[in-house]
């Protein structure tokens, strides 16, 4: 069975109930983030979340435009909108044309490859050498069809797998055109012997380069830092997916891949949006959630404060009162109520979210949505 397969279907062997505010920031961002409520930048959604605080409670549509009224205690957060640093997007013409393999001698790998990171790794494979950089071309790359962080190579050289894991960005990629075998998830025994942790993330979240590499079979990015995997559409040959502990609210794009099999690791998701201010005289909150299943429709939400079903975002549970909120008929409104609570009061809005695609218990999509908020 795969490795990373077994780490989905062992999550619950491997987590521990209750973790800081640290490890969740490690969890959803990467090993450098050090406050849950600084990671968004890092694995936000490609999805839209509206919320806005009035004093009474009403409703605000997903394209609603705010009540000016009280345009000090609305936040609209909108996934396209936040920074995202690392999220190198290619050019148009690279996207929507077939990358020619063709390239000029003195062509630097620089110029069409700028992850220094993913430089070194390519290398490795192509080469088993990681300092070969400068020898990558995009006509030994056309001929690479498996790219992998595997075996004792990683497991022996902590600077190269620290370097593994600091890849943002799979530019240049898109001239692979024959990669069958995409495996860039961190080995959990790299992990525990380097960083004293299963849970060490990727800080990879740019994989627009994948979009025409349809001879993709195989591909595993788990706890990585990816929100948008468009770019896994269309890929009429792929039959082996792990994209677990990630940040990814849209499955949608996967439903052109007519070949993946009823297991498939998506779940584990995490989101930590910016923190809110909340006027204490205006305490109820009401957010749309936009999650969508393979298929298009929406993903039903619940409130996410038991501490058994939520086990893994168990320190960010909303659990400030015994009905701190109410899902609307649409199934994706919650109406959060934070009456009562006191000036300088912090907390979480969380939500889970869970498809049905997979079909059974423990390869379903989906993860949590958090929103930190403090009263004032």
């Amino acid at each position: 069975m795969n490795k990373h397969i077994e780490l989905s279907k062992q999550s619950k062997k491997l987590l521990f109930s209750g973790i800081t505010a640290a490890a969740l920031a490690l969890v959803v961002a990467g090993p450098h983030a050090v406050k849950a409520d600084s990671v968004s930048g890092s694995t936000l959604a490609a999805s839209s979340l509206n919320i806005k605080a009035t004093d009474k409670k009403q409703v605000v549509g997903l394209n609603q435009t705010p009540d000016k009224s009280s345009e000090n205690n609305t936040v609209l957060i909108n996934g396209k909108s936040l920074k995202k640093e690392s999220n190198h997007m290619l050019p148009k013409q690279t996207q929507n044309q077939k990358p020619k393999v063709a390239t000029k001698a003195s062509e630097s790998v620089d110029s069409w490859m700028p992850d220094k990171n993913l430089q070194r790794v390519v290398a490795y494979n192509l080469y088993s050498n990681e300092s070969a950089t400068s020898r990558i071309n995009k006509q030994d790359l056309s001929k690479l069809t498996t790219l992998q962080l595997t075996g004792d190579y990683e497991r022996n050289n902590r600077d190269y797998y620290s370097a593994a894991l600091n890849i943002e960005s799979l530019e240049g990629l898109q001239y692979a055109t024959n990669l069958e075998v995409l495996d860039l998830s961190p080995d959990i025994d790299s992990n525990i012997n380097f960083f004293g942790t299963a849970y060490w993330h990727s800080h990879l979240q740019d994989i627009s380069a994948l979009k025409n590499l349809n001879k993709l079979t195989d591909v595993y990015m788990e706890m990585c830092s990816i929100y948008d995997i468009s770019a896994l559409s269309n890929k009429p040959k792929l039959k082996n997916l792990g994209i677990s502990y990630n940040g990814v609210t849209d499955f949608s794009p996967l439903k052109t891949d007519t070949n993946l099999p009823t297991y498939v690791t998506a779940y584990y998701q995490t989101i930590v949006n910016p923190q809110i201010m909340v006027n204490k005289v205006r305490p109820y909150i009401t957010a749309t959630y936009n999650f969508k299943d393979i298929d298009g429709s929406n993903i039903p939400i619940r409130i996410a404060n038991d501490k058994n079903k939520d086990y893994y975002v168990s320190n960010y549970l909303s659990n400030w009162k015994q009905n701190p909120g109410t899902i609307l008929t649409d199934g994706k409104t919650v109406e959060w109520d934070l009456s009562g609570l006191p000036s300088g009061y912090q907390g979480y809005m969380t939500v889970n979210y869970k498809g049905k695609f997979l079909g059974q218990s423990g390869y379903e999509s989906g993860g949590w949505l958090i929103i930190p908020f403090k009263i004032y």
